[in-house]
């Protein structure tokens, strides 16, 4: 059974996972040229936000994290983050679940996915160390949430090593002098994932568990991406997509970037410096943060890895 307590990181690692790939999640990756981190700076005069690339579900390999992450945090007053999980009711979200994202009676899943992916399924969870009878009253989104974080945990990633889940309870920390700000909220997530149409569904979870039945040996490209600040990389596997799939990928990413440079906006406009952490997803590319608020009008540039 899922557990309420993990279920809403998963739900924040999915869109960033589904935007990325989970067959392009692992596998090697060419390093940045110049030793970037996966922050930006973006200024307005004197006034200054940093906008830090999350990935929800992280690593040991990740931390320390490199210093002028560590001195942009220390120097903001807010931090701004994607949803605030500390301030969720888990069993609230988990009334929501129940009602969008399992079956009733005895209406299950194997009858909602065909039978090549019926197989697909339960030989990944086999692979992985899963009985696949646990996802029968699950619908194909929700078992996709379950699925895809499962290699990136065997290869030795935790979700509570996520980078927004370091910095929130950073932030919770008593006298820690900062405020938090989220951007959306866990229904909104959760709505935009059950809107998955039934007929793009089955796809949907297949293409979630991607190709090779070896991943687990291998590094996940997501962290060594992350690690080694390689934005344009990070953009070029986002685009790669089936096409059916791109209407639903776009609800989960590029819809929602306008409104997260609004964020950053306001506070660019406010002087309060801000700490803006988000899925990398999300700010990369053409339609990402970093390129909306370029047009904008606002100086925005990659930080060093190094001070």
């Amino acid at each position: 059974m899922i557990k309420p307590s993990s279920f809403l990181r998963r739900v924040s690692t999915l869109a960033c996972l589904a935007a990325i790939g989970f067959g392009s999640a692992f596998g090697s990756s060419l390093p940045a040229e110049g030793g970037k981190c996966m922050m930006w700076k973006a200024t307005n005069g004197t006034n200054v936000v940093y906008l830090l690339g999350s990935i929800h579900i992280g690593s040991k390999k990740m931390y320390p994290l490199a210093k002028p992450i560590e001195d942009a945090y220390s120097a903001s007053k807010t931090l701004v983050v994607e949803v605030n999980l500390n301030k969720v009711n888990p069993m609230d979200s988990m009334g929501y679940v129940t009602e969008v994202g399992m079956y009733k009676g005895d209406d299950n899943l194997w009858k909602h996915i065909k039978p090549a992916t019926t197989d697909r399924v339960k030989e990944f969870c086999q692979t992985y160390g899963m009985a696949p009878t646990m996802l029968g009253m699950f619908k194909p989104w929700l078992v996709s949430v379950e699925l895809e974080v499962l290699p990136l945990q065997k290869a030795g990633m935790d979700l509570n090593l996520g980078i927004d889940k370091y910095f929130l309870d950073r932030a919770a920390k008593p006298n820690s002098g900062k405020t938090v700000e989220q951007i959306e909220d866990a229904q909104f997530q959760l709505k935009l994932l059950s809107a998955l149409p039934e007929d793009e569904s089955d796809e949907y979870l297949t293409y979630s568990m991607g190709e090779s039945k070896s991943q687990v040996q291998e590094e996940p490209k997501l962290e060594s991406l992350w690690l080694n600040g390689n934005a344009d990389e990070m953009d070029k596997v986002t685009s790669q997509l089936p096409d059916r799939l791109k209407p639903f990928m776009r609800k989960l990413l590029q819809d929602r970037n306008p409104h997260m440079a609004d964020v950053a906006e306001k506070f660019l406009k406010s002087g309060e410096k801000c700490f803006f952490v988000v899925g990398t997803a999300h700010l990369v590319g053409q339609e990402g943060v970093i390129a909306l608020l370029k047009k904008r009008g606002y100086s925005v540039f990659q930080v060093d890895a190094k001070p």
